[in-house]
């Protein structure tokens, strides 16, 4: 079978797939070019180093991520893009981290950013409100997902935890990195954005 020429698309699909198969671990320019069967340096003339690929690899790890339904409330859009956001980064264990750390800029990203501003602004924010709102949210996302890919069952530490807050409210902790933590703590800046422009 003839060699495909290396293109930036084919070369962050392959470290998608060694990432999804192997772990963050396994995704050096070494392994990545061993995936390609080509030699590291061919990489280079593509990406100039590690986390610019890592960048591109985020990227395409949101890219089947669906802009949400126009006619849904502004809230239902907000809510389904950062769940799916979430969702597509934890199907990609080996880029999650990388998510989580850096959030894409590239055309999946920018594409669900500007669905996030159309989405924030018809809430009723001003221009300065929508950044904010947007800034906070993927905050937000980035230290649920990064608490998720870091955690995520009933350890000795959520038992050490549970027992500490013993009487206190909230005795049932949700694990933490949960999809219940992460939805209730949606729902909270949500309601927050809906105080802001109310």
């Amino acid at each position: 079978m003839p060699r495909r020429s290396l293109t930036p698309a084919l070369i962050a699909e392959a470290a998608l797939r060694l990432g999804d198969r192997d772990g963050p671990a396994a995704m050096s320019m070494r392994r990545i070019a061993g995936e390609l069967g080509c030699d590291p340096m061919a990489i280079y003339r593509h990406y100039p180093n590690r986390e610019s690929l890592l960048d591109a690899v985020a990227d395409l790890a949101l890219a089947d991520v669906a802009a949400p339904e126009r006619a849904a409330g502004w809230d239902e859009r907000v809510r389904g893009i950062l769940l799916a956001v979430r969702a597509a980064a934890l199907r990609h264990p080996g880029i999650a981290a990388h998510v989580a750390a850096r959030p894409p800029l590239g055309a999946h990203g920018l594409r669900l950013a500007g669905e996030l501003n159309a989405a924030l602004a018809e809430a009723g924010l001003s221009s300065s409100g929508v950044v904010r709102a947007v800034q906070a949210l993927i905050a937000y996302v980035a230290a649920a997902l990064a608490m998720a890919v870091n955690a995520g069952v009933r350890d000795e530490r959520w038992h050490q935890v549970s027992r500490a807050l013993t009487g206190l409210p909230g005795e049932d902790l949700p694990v933490v990195g949960s999809d219940e933590q992460f939805e209730y703590g949606l729902r909270l800046m949500i309601n927050g954005i809906r105080a802001e422009v109310g």
